[in-house]
């Protein structure tokens, strides 16, 4: 039996995804479910899922906090794409500028602001930086950056993982890929690894390893949102996965 139903919408913003609840949209869920869990689960679940949950208040100041399945990447693009989702809904008036609580530190958005984000200052040298207090490895390669040589890049990436980095850059020719620590490939551009590549090549081109070009504008990186779906979740109650399920 249908005992609740739980409104969502997605986004993508280069491909990084970005499900977006109201706060109102958690209450009275029945005993042993986790709302939470569901929506980052269900159903195109993915473990690089990302979950914004919001509360407007009548100052119209809005509260955030972001759940994520493999932790928060791009916190502040996601913000911001969050933002002029609300603006296009008409579920907030644009104005001048945002103010955002975002777990309990507040932070204000310029409205001309929302669709880049400068890049961050980068140090470091031979192969190793810091950008944003994340640790980059940068490995110049002859294999073909593609996705139909993945196997190789993936086989690549195991081999020059020593632990030091929280991101792997392989670069050939302009284009890049990019894995966590544990490994797994990122479909989706990091502003971190943006503004060291902006940085090594003076703004030369940038393309990821699924062919998306990056554009960068006066040291700024241009980022727009996609609306992906706008979702209704049914919790039954008879349900044996409470709290959802992941496609890995």
């Amino acid at each position: 039996m249908i005992v609740k139903t739980v409104n969502s919408y997605d986004i993508h913003i280069h491909g990084q995804i970005l499900r977006v609840a109201e706060r109102s949209e958690l209450g009275a869920a029945p005993d042993g479910f986790e709302v939470k869990e569901l929506l980052l689960n269900e159903p195109r679940g993915s473990k690089y899922m990302n979950l914004l949950i919001f509360h407007e208040k009548d100052s119209g100041d809005l509260e955030i906090s972001i759940d994520s399945a493999a932790g928060i990447e791009n916190g502040e693009i996601l913000v911001k794409s969050f933002l002029s989702s609300l603006i296009d809904r008409g579920r907030i008036a644009g104005r001048n500028r945002y103010s955002v609580n975002f777990d309990g530190e507040m932070a204000v958005y310029e409205h001309e602001g929302l669709e880049k984000t400068p890049l961050y200052e980068v140090t470091g040298v031979d192969g190793l930086y810091n950008a944003n207090g994340k640790k980059l490895k940068l490995m110049e390669t002859d294999l073909r950056m593609d996705i139909q040589n993945i196997t190789a890049i993936k086989d690549e990436i195991e081999n020059q993982n020593d632990g030091s980095y929280d991101y792997l850059v392989l670069q050939n020719d302009g284009k890049h890929a990019v894995a966590k620590k544990n490994n797994d490939i990122l479909s989706y551009p990091i502003i971190e690894v943006i503004s060291l590549l902006d940085d090594i090549s003076g703004g030369g081109r940038m393309t990821t390893l699924n062919g998306e070009e990056i554009k960068i504008q006066n040291d700024r990186f241009l980022h727009r949102y996609q609306l992906v779906a706008n979702s209704q979740f049914y919790i039954d109650s008879t349900d044996i996965y409470r709290k959802g399920f992941v496609i890995k």
